[in-house]
């Protein structure tokens, strides 16, 4: 057989196996495409409204929502929108506004929101409307839910620090609103700071808002005027009059909810932090998983810890704290439950 036999054979078979792959392709590429494209699950969407503005860098409780919420986004993949500067009057028709536009849920933050949670989730019984607050009841709608902290628990654990760190025997508790929530939180610090130290004297007042950092200065000042040595303000963006006031003064502040030692290094004894990014997981896993209830969901002192002194404090005071603190959290130091209505009107 000739050389140019041979190679047209072999060219013919190289043709015929190219064809052949062709054909192979075209029937692979058409199947394909007739199988169907898998469907993305689409995003939980949720909104959340805070009465203030710029909650990452607000008072402890918005910062610590404000972690709780990176949260859902970073490690839930949720599409979360925020409301700021949200007057407690409007709350309810931005929550319906949100409902309207089908969101799965909407966040409540606050425990001042609670009577636009009770308007506005029977009206919209198909989406989730969540209180991240103190609650002692849910409205009448089939999905609600609620993560309620132990207010008076984490007041008694800052009225323990509070007692223990004082020097000069005063303390103070400086409020924005008082809300029910509020006052529940500073009667546990009051009924805790005179079972570790009976003579102590809490001095009690509110501002009437959460932003005006003048008046907190002269309320924290005035305080300070009284001998208070140690505050503990429970207040959004206008902590910082607190903080400037304590600087002056040469008291030491205890922060809330949040590590707030950033803020004011040179006064911040330390944080009575409250652990909402839990509570936010609790929410996520339950709503992805299909189990979200309609319940309340009480979270003891197991949701609270301490930052860090940094020195702040003697070492055997640290020490004596953290037994407290410990105690507490066991159940083994049992504090009266009293709730001061009368601190309302100072």
């Amino acid at each position: 057989m000739s050389k140019r036999s041979t190679g047209r054979r072999l060219l013919a078979g190289l043709l015929v196996l190219w064809m052949v792959g062709m054909l192979a392709g075209c029937g692979a590429a058409e199947e394909q495409a007739q199988e169907p494209a898998a469907e993305e699950k689409p995003k939980v969407r949720a909104a959340i409204i805070f009465s203030i503005v710029n909650p990452a860098r607000a008072g402890g409780w918005d910062r610590a929502d404000w972690a709780g919420i990176q949260l859902l986004r970073e490690q839930y993949g949720w599409e979360v929108t925020v409301a700021e500067g949200v007057p407690y009057a409007q709350t309810a028709a931005t929550a319906a506004g949100y409902a309207e536009k089908g969101y799965d849920l909407v966040i409540f933050p606050d425990a001042g929101q609670t009577e636009a949670f009770f308007e506005v989730a029977p009206k919209y019984p198909k989406t989730w409307f969540v209180m991240m607050s103190m609650c002692e009841k849910l409205p009448n709608s089939p999905r609600v839910a609620a993560w309620s902290p132990d207010l008076y628990a984490y007041g008694a654990m800052v009225g323990l620090v509070a007692a223990k760190a004082t020097e000069t025997g005063t303390i103070g508790l400086i409020g924005g609103v008082p809300v029910p929530a509020l006052i529940t939180l500073f009667s546990g610090s009051i009924e805790a700071a005179k079972l570790v130290r009976p003579d102590v004297e809490v001095l009690t007042y509110f501002v009437g808002d959460w932003v005006d950092v003048a008046k907190h200065r002269e309320l924290a000042a005035l305080q300070i005027q009284e001998g208070a040595d140690v505050i503990f303000p429970e207040t959004g963006p206008g902590t910082l009059g607190c903080y400037e006031a304590a600087k002056a003064g040469g008291a030491k502040i205890i922060g809330f909810a949040w590590d707030m030692y950033e803020d004011a290094p040179e006064v911040i004894i330390t944080s009575v932090i409250f652990d909402k990014p839990r509570m936010y997981r609790d929410l996520a896993e339950q709503f992805m998983a299909g189990t979200l209830e309609k319940k309340i969901v009480h979270c003891g002192p197991e949701y609270f810890g301490l930052a860090d002194f940094r020195g702040s404090l003697p070492e055997d005071t640290i020490k004596e704290i953290k037994d407290l603190v410990s105690q507490l959290q066991k159940g083994e130091l049992i504090i009266p439950v009293v709730i001061h209505e009368e601190i309302v009107g100072k």
